[in-house]
C-alpha cells in the first residue's frame, strides 16, 4: 500500500500529464476558433459585396463552426480549472505532510478566550488544531467543524459512528479529492446562502392567492390571442395594448411581494450548482457505514429535484435580461409564472433540499477528518471506555507535532490516582504533555485516529486553565482573570453530572510562592471531592507531599532536563516521582543573560 506521500506524488504526476495534454488541446482549439472567426468575417464581407444569394451559406457555416469552437474552448477552460484545483490540493497536502498547514483556514474567527478549553489547547488560530484539520469547502462546514471541536458529546454511540464514517471515507482518497474540487469550483458566500435559506423557509405568497393563479392563466392566453390577431391584421390590435396595461397593473399591485422574492432567489443558482456537484460526488459511491449509506440514498433521491429547482431559478433569473424580462412580463406575466412554479416546487421539495444541504455540510466536515486520517495511517482509533473513568495510553503524542520529532508518553490517569501532580523545570515538556492529553480527548470526540500505540478514553467533559489573559479595557488584572477562570471551573465541575477532566498548568502564578503553594494545594484538595480527574502542573515541588497525604488520589510525576558538556538536554519523557532539577540559571548562562 502506498504511503500518503507516495500517493500524492503519483497523483501529481498524473494530473500534470493531464494538464499538459489539456493545455495543448485548448491551444489548438483556440487557433481553430481564431481562424474560423477570421474566415467567417472575410466570407461575410465577400458575400455582401458579391450580392448575397448562395454566397451567404459559407459564412453561415463558418460562423457556426466558430460558435462550436467557442463552446469547446469554454469546456476545456473549465477542465483546465478543475485540473489546476486538483494539483493545488495535492501540493497543499504534500506541504501538510511536511508540517506546513498554512494553506488552510486557521479558524481564528472562532477564537474564544472564555471557552472551557479551546483557547488553552490551541484549537483555533495560526498553527492550530483547526488549521491542521480544515479542508472545508462550504461555509456551513466551517462553522460545523468549529462547533464539533468546541462541544464534546457524551454518547459512545455517536463517537463510534463518527469513527466508522471517518475510517470508511479515509479509504477513498479519490472521493475526498473530488468532493473538495467540486466544492472549490463553485463560489459561495454567506449572503447568497442566507438569502436562499430565507426563501426556502419562507411563506407561500403566490400559490395560495387565487387572483394571481387565475391571472397567470387567463392573461397570457388573452395576450397570445391578441398578439396573433395583431399579426393577422398587420397592425397592433388595441386589445393587445389594453392587455399589456392590465398585466403591468397586476404586476405593480403585487410588487411588494415580488421584490423580496427576487432579492432572495436571484443569483443563487451558483450556490445550488455547488451543492448539486457535491451531491453528485456522494451519489457516485456506495457505502457500508449506515449513516453514509443513508446519505447516499438521500442524495440519489434529491438530485433530480434539485436539478429542476436550478432550472427554475435560471428561468426566473432571465427576467433581468432587458430583451426578455420586459417583453415576457408585458405579454405573459412572466414573474407570476416563475414564482408560481418556484413556490409549487418549494411546497413539495423544500425539506428535501434543506436536508440535502445539511447532509453535504456534515459530509464536508467528515471529509476534512478523513483527509487527516488518510494522511496519518500510523494513527489508531481510540477505544471508548464506558466501564471506568481511566485514561490509558501508550506512546501518546501531540497531533500537531511531526511524528519525526514528537516524543510519546504513556498515560494512566484514573488508574492508580485521580490526579497527576506534574513537576519539572522549564522547557522539559510539561505543558506539551498536558495539551497532548487535552487535544487527544477533543479529537477522539470528533472520531479521529490519534498518534498512539494504544489509547482508551472515557466520556468526560474537559476544562482547562493554562493561558490566562488580562484586560486593561475591562479593568481585569492577570491574577483576577486567573481566579475568575478557576472559579468557573470549580463551579462547573461541582455541578457536573459526568466525570470531568481538569487540566491546570501552573495555577496562581500571579501571586507569591507561599500563597501560590497554599492556593494550589487547596484547589487540588477541593477537586478531589468532585467528579474530577486530571493533571496539575507546577514548579513547586513542595506540593509533592500530597502524594503521601492523599494516597490513591494524587501521584507525583515529572519531566527532567540533564546537564552535560554541551549544556542542557531534554528527553521529554514523563517519569514517576517529583522533580529534583532546575534549569533557569543554566539557560540564562547559556544565552549570556547572566555570568
Amino acid at each position: 500500500m502506498l504511503t500518503p506521500e507516495a500517493y500524492y506524488t503519483r497523483q501529481k504526476e498524473q494530473y500534470n500529464t493531464l494538464l499538459d495534454k489539456a493545455m495543448k488541446e485548448s491551444n489548438r482549439v483556440a487557433m481553430l476558433r481564431l481562424w474560423s472567426a477570421i474566415g467567417a468575417l472575410a466570407m461575410w464581407i465577400w458575400a455582401f459585396r458579391a450580392g448575397g444569394g448562395w454566397r451567404f451559406w459559407p459564412p453561415v457555416v463558418l460562423s457556426g463552426l466558430f460558435l462550436v469552437f467557442v463552446n469547446i474552448h469554454n469546456r476545456l477552460a473549465d477542465k483546465l480549472d478543475e485540473l489546476r484545483l486538483h494539483l493545488s490540493i495535492i501540493d497543499n497536502e504534500l506541504r501538510s505532510l511536511n508540517g506546513d498547514n498554512t494553506p488552510f483556514a486557521d479558524g481564528s474567527s472562532y477564537t474564544d478566550i472564555t471557552h472551557a478549553y479551546t483557547y488553552d489547547l490551541d484549537i483555533f488560530g495560526k498553527g492550530s488544531v483547526y488549521q491542521m484539520l480544515c479542508r472545508i469547502v462550504t461555509l456551513g462546514g466551517a462553522t460545523s467543524l468549529a462547533e464539533k471541536l468546541s462541544t464534546l458529546v457524551m454518547r459512545k454511540e455517536e463517537i463510534t459512528m463518527r469513527q466508522d464514517i471517518v475510517h470508511e471515507l479515509s479509504t477513498r482518497p479519490e472521493l475526498l479529492q473530488n468532493f473538495r474540487v467540486a466544492g472549490m469550483r463553485a463560489r459561495e458566500n454567506a449572503k447568497d446562502h442566507n438569502r436562499l435559506i430565507q426563501w426556502l423557509t419562507g411563506d407561500d405568497m403566490f400559490i395560495n392567492n387565487q387572483a394571481i393563479r387565475i391571472a397567470a392563466v387567463v392573461m397570457p392566453v388573452v395576450s397570445a390571442i391578441f398578439l396573433i390577431w395583431s399579426f393577422i391584421i398587420g397592425d397592433v390590435y388595441s386589445g393587445l395594448t389594453i392587455a399589456i396595461v392590465v398585466n403591468w397593473m397586476l404586476l405593480g399591485s403585487f410588487q411588494k411581494k415580488i421584490k423580496p422574492a427576487i432579492q432572495q432567489i436571484s443569483n443563487t443558482s451558483p450556490l445550488v450548482d455547488k451543492y448539486e456537484q457535491l451531491m453528485q460526488q456522494v451519489a457516485m459511491h456506495e457505502f457500508k457505514t449506515p449513516w453514509l449509506h443513508e446519505m447516499h440514498t438521500q442524495t440519489l433521491n434529491s438530485l433530480g429535484n434539485i436539478d429542476r429547482f436550478k432550472k427554475l431559478i435560471r428561468l426566473f433569473e432571465s427576467r433581468s435580461n432587458i430583451f426578455i424580462g420586459p417583453v415576457m412580463n408585458s405579454l405573459f406575466l412572466f414573474d407570476f409564472y416563475c414564482l408560481l412554479r418556484l413556490e409549487a416546487w418549494r411546497k413539495e421539495h423544500k425539506t428535501s433540499l434543506l436536508t440535502a444541504i445539511d447532509a453535504m455540510i456534515a459530509i464536508d466536515v467528515y471529509v476534512s477528518c478523513a483527509v487527516y486520517a488518510f494522511n496519518h495511517p500510523e494513527n489508531i482509533f481510540p477505544q471508548i471506555n464506558t466501564t471506568s473513568n481511566e485514561i490509558t495510553a501508550k506512546d501518546l503524542r501531540h497531533p500537531l507535532l511531526s511524528p519525526k520529532v514528537a516524543v510519546g508518553n504513556d498515560v494512566s490517569i484514573g488508574n492508580r490516582e485521580q490526579f497527576y501532580l506534574l513537576t519539572g523545570a522549564n522547557m522539559t515538556g510539561k505543558s506539551t504533555f498536558i495539551r497532548t492529553v487535552g487535544v487527544c480527548n477533543v479529537l477522539c470526540n470528533l472520531g479521529l485516529p490519534l498518534p498512539a500505540k494504544e489509547l482508551s478514553l472515557p466520556l468526560m467533559q474537559l476544562y482547562t486553565s493554562m493561558r490566562i489573559t488580562d484586560s486593561v479595557q475591562d479593568d481585569v488584572s492577570y491574577f483576577r482573570a486567573e481566579l475568575n477562570r478557576i472559579k468557573m471551573i470549580m463551579d462547573t465541575v461541582r455541578a457536573a453530572e459526568h466525570r470531568c477532566l481538569v487540566l491546570l498548568d501552573e495555577p496562581l502564578r500571579g501571586t507569591n510562592s507561599t500563597d501560590k503553594q497554599q492556593g494550589t494545594r487547596s484547589i487540588v484538595e477541593t477537586l478531589l471531592t468532585f467528579q474530577a480527574m486530571g493533571i496539575v502542573a507546577t514548579h513547586d515541588t513542595g506540593l509533592c507531599d500530597m502524594e503521601i497525604n492523599y494516597p490513591g488520589k494524587v501521584s507525583n510525576y515529572h519531566f527532567e532536563s540533564t546537564v552535560d558538556a554541551t549544556g542542557l538536554s531534554f528527553d521529554f519523557r514523563i517519569k514517576p516521582g517529583g522533580s529534583v532539577s532546575n534549569n533557569a540559571t543554566i539557560l540564562m548562562k547559556q544565552m549570556g543573560i547572566v555570568n
